[in-house]
């Protein structure tokens, strides 16, 4: 690829900006949830920012920013940026299939403010539907029918003359690779066990954090629901992850795992914590 990724060539401003702006839609019905969160951190690269710029975009999940100053900052960023904010967007709004009327709203707004055509937003929208119909098929198809039904999907935004290789090389909202992945105690076992020392102690911490969170049976359903899809997120990666490139993709679940401990903070109390950092001197000493 000759050119270089929205990533790659935005400024940290225009990044934060990037996702204040997915943060703001997701929020727009009134709550971000596990499947959203998921989403959005898959697409953030927190190693890219300052400290300053990470704490700002964790809070996000609490706070969200407004969405019109996020976009007006970016109204004037090249091309590919602001199609990149249009697709995870899009995505984002329908990562559960249905698109709440606020929701509409703010891609309306964001289509408005970025100067987006109305081709390029059909084009993303049929996009997405599209996947989600593979996505829910596929368990029933063959891999190769899988691969030639997505292929042929992908062009669609190709013959939109929208660089899917720009603005979204990480392939977040393409790989269905772990999407069929259910939680256990036992997998979430297996792979901390596995990848304790690799993926470090933050990334350890936050993950039994988390765990421990979940077995607490004061917290309610909704937060445990939480966890358990941070969680699902976590273990995921498991199988999927060549020996060789372990550690590659721990910044997207620390992101992943940072949004649930910010999610569900208030249910953290004392004895949680206890029982991570216990388990934490066990694996890594004191």
């Amino acid at each position: 690829m000759s050119e270089k990724d929205i990533f790659a060539t935005s400024s940290e401003s225009e990044l934060l900006a990037f996702y204040g702006s997915l943060f703001a839609i997701a929020a727009a019905d009134g709550t971000i949830d596990i499947d959203e969160l998921n989403l959005l951190f898959k697409t953030i690269s927190l190693d890219k920012f300052s400290e300053s710029a990470k704490s700002q975009i964790q809070s996000y999940t609490t706070t969200p920013p407004s969405l019109s100053d996020c976009l007006q900052t970016l109204s004037r960023s090249a091309e590919p940026l602001r199609l990149g904010v249009m697709y995870f967007a899009i995505n984002i709004a329908w990562v559960n299939n249905t698109l709440h009327l606020a929701e509409s709203e703010a891609i309306a707004t964001a289509q408005k403010i970025l100067a987006i055509s109305d081709k390029h937003v059909q084009a993303m929208q049929e996009f997405v539907k599209d996947l989600q119909q593979i996505r829910e098929a596929a368990p029933n198809q063959k891999p190769a029918s899988v691969s030639l039904n997505s292929t042929a999907t992908i062009s669609q935004l190709k013959n939109a003359s929208i660089p899917l290789d720009l603005i979204a090389p990480k392939g977040t909202t393409t790989n269905r690779s772990n999407a069929n992945t259910k939680y256990s105690d036992e997998s979430f076992w297996t792979k901390l066990k596995k990848f304790a020392l690799t993926a470090g102690r933050e990334v350890v911490e936050k993950a039994l954090t988390l765990y421990y969170t979940a077995q607490n049976p004061n917290v309610p359903a909704w937060a445990k629901t939480v966890v358990v899809g941070a969680l699902t997120y976590f273990i995921s990666p498991v199988d999927a992850i060549p020996d060789i490139l372990v550690g590659v993709g721990f910044t997207d679940d620390l992101g992943v795992l940072l949004a649930a401990i910010a999610t569900v903070s208030v249910y953290i109390n004392t004895e949680t914590k206890e029982q991570a950092k216990q388990k934490m001197n066990d694996w890594f000493g004191k």
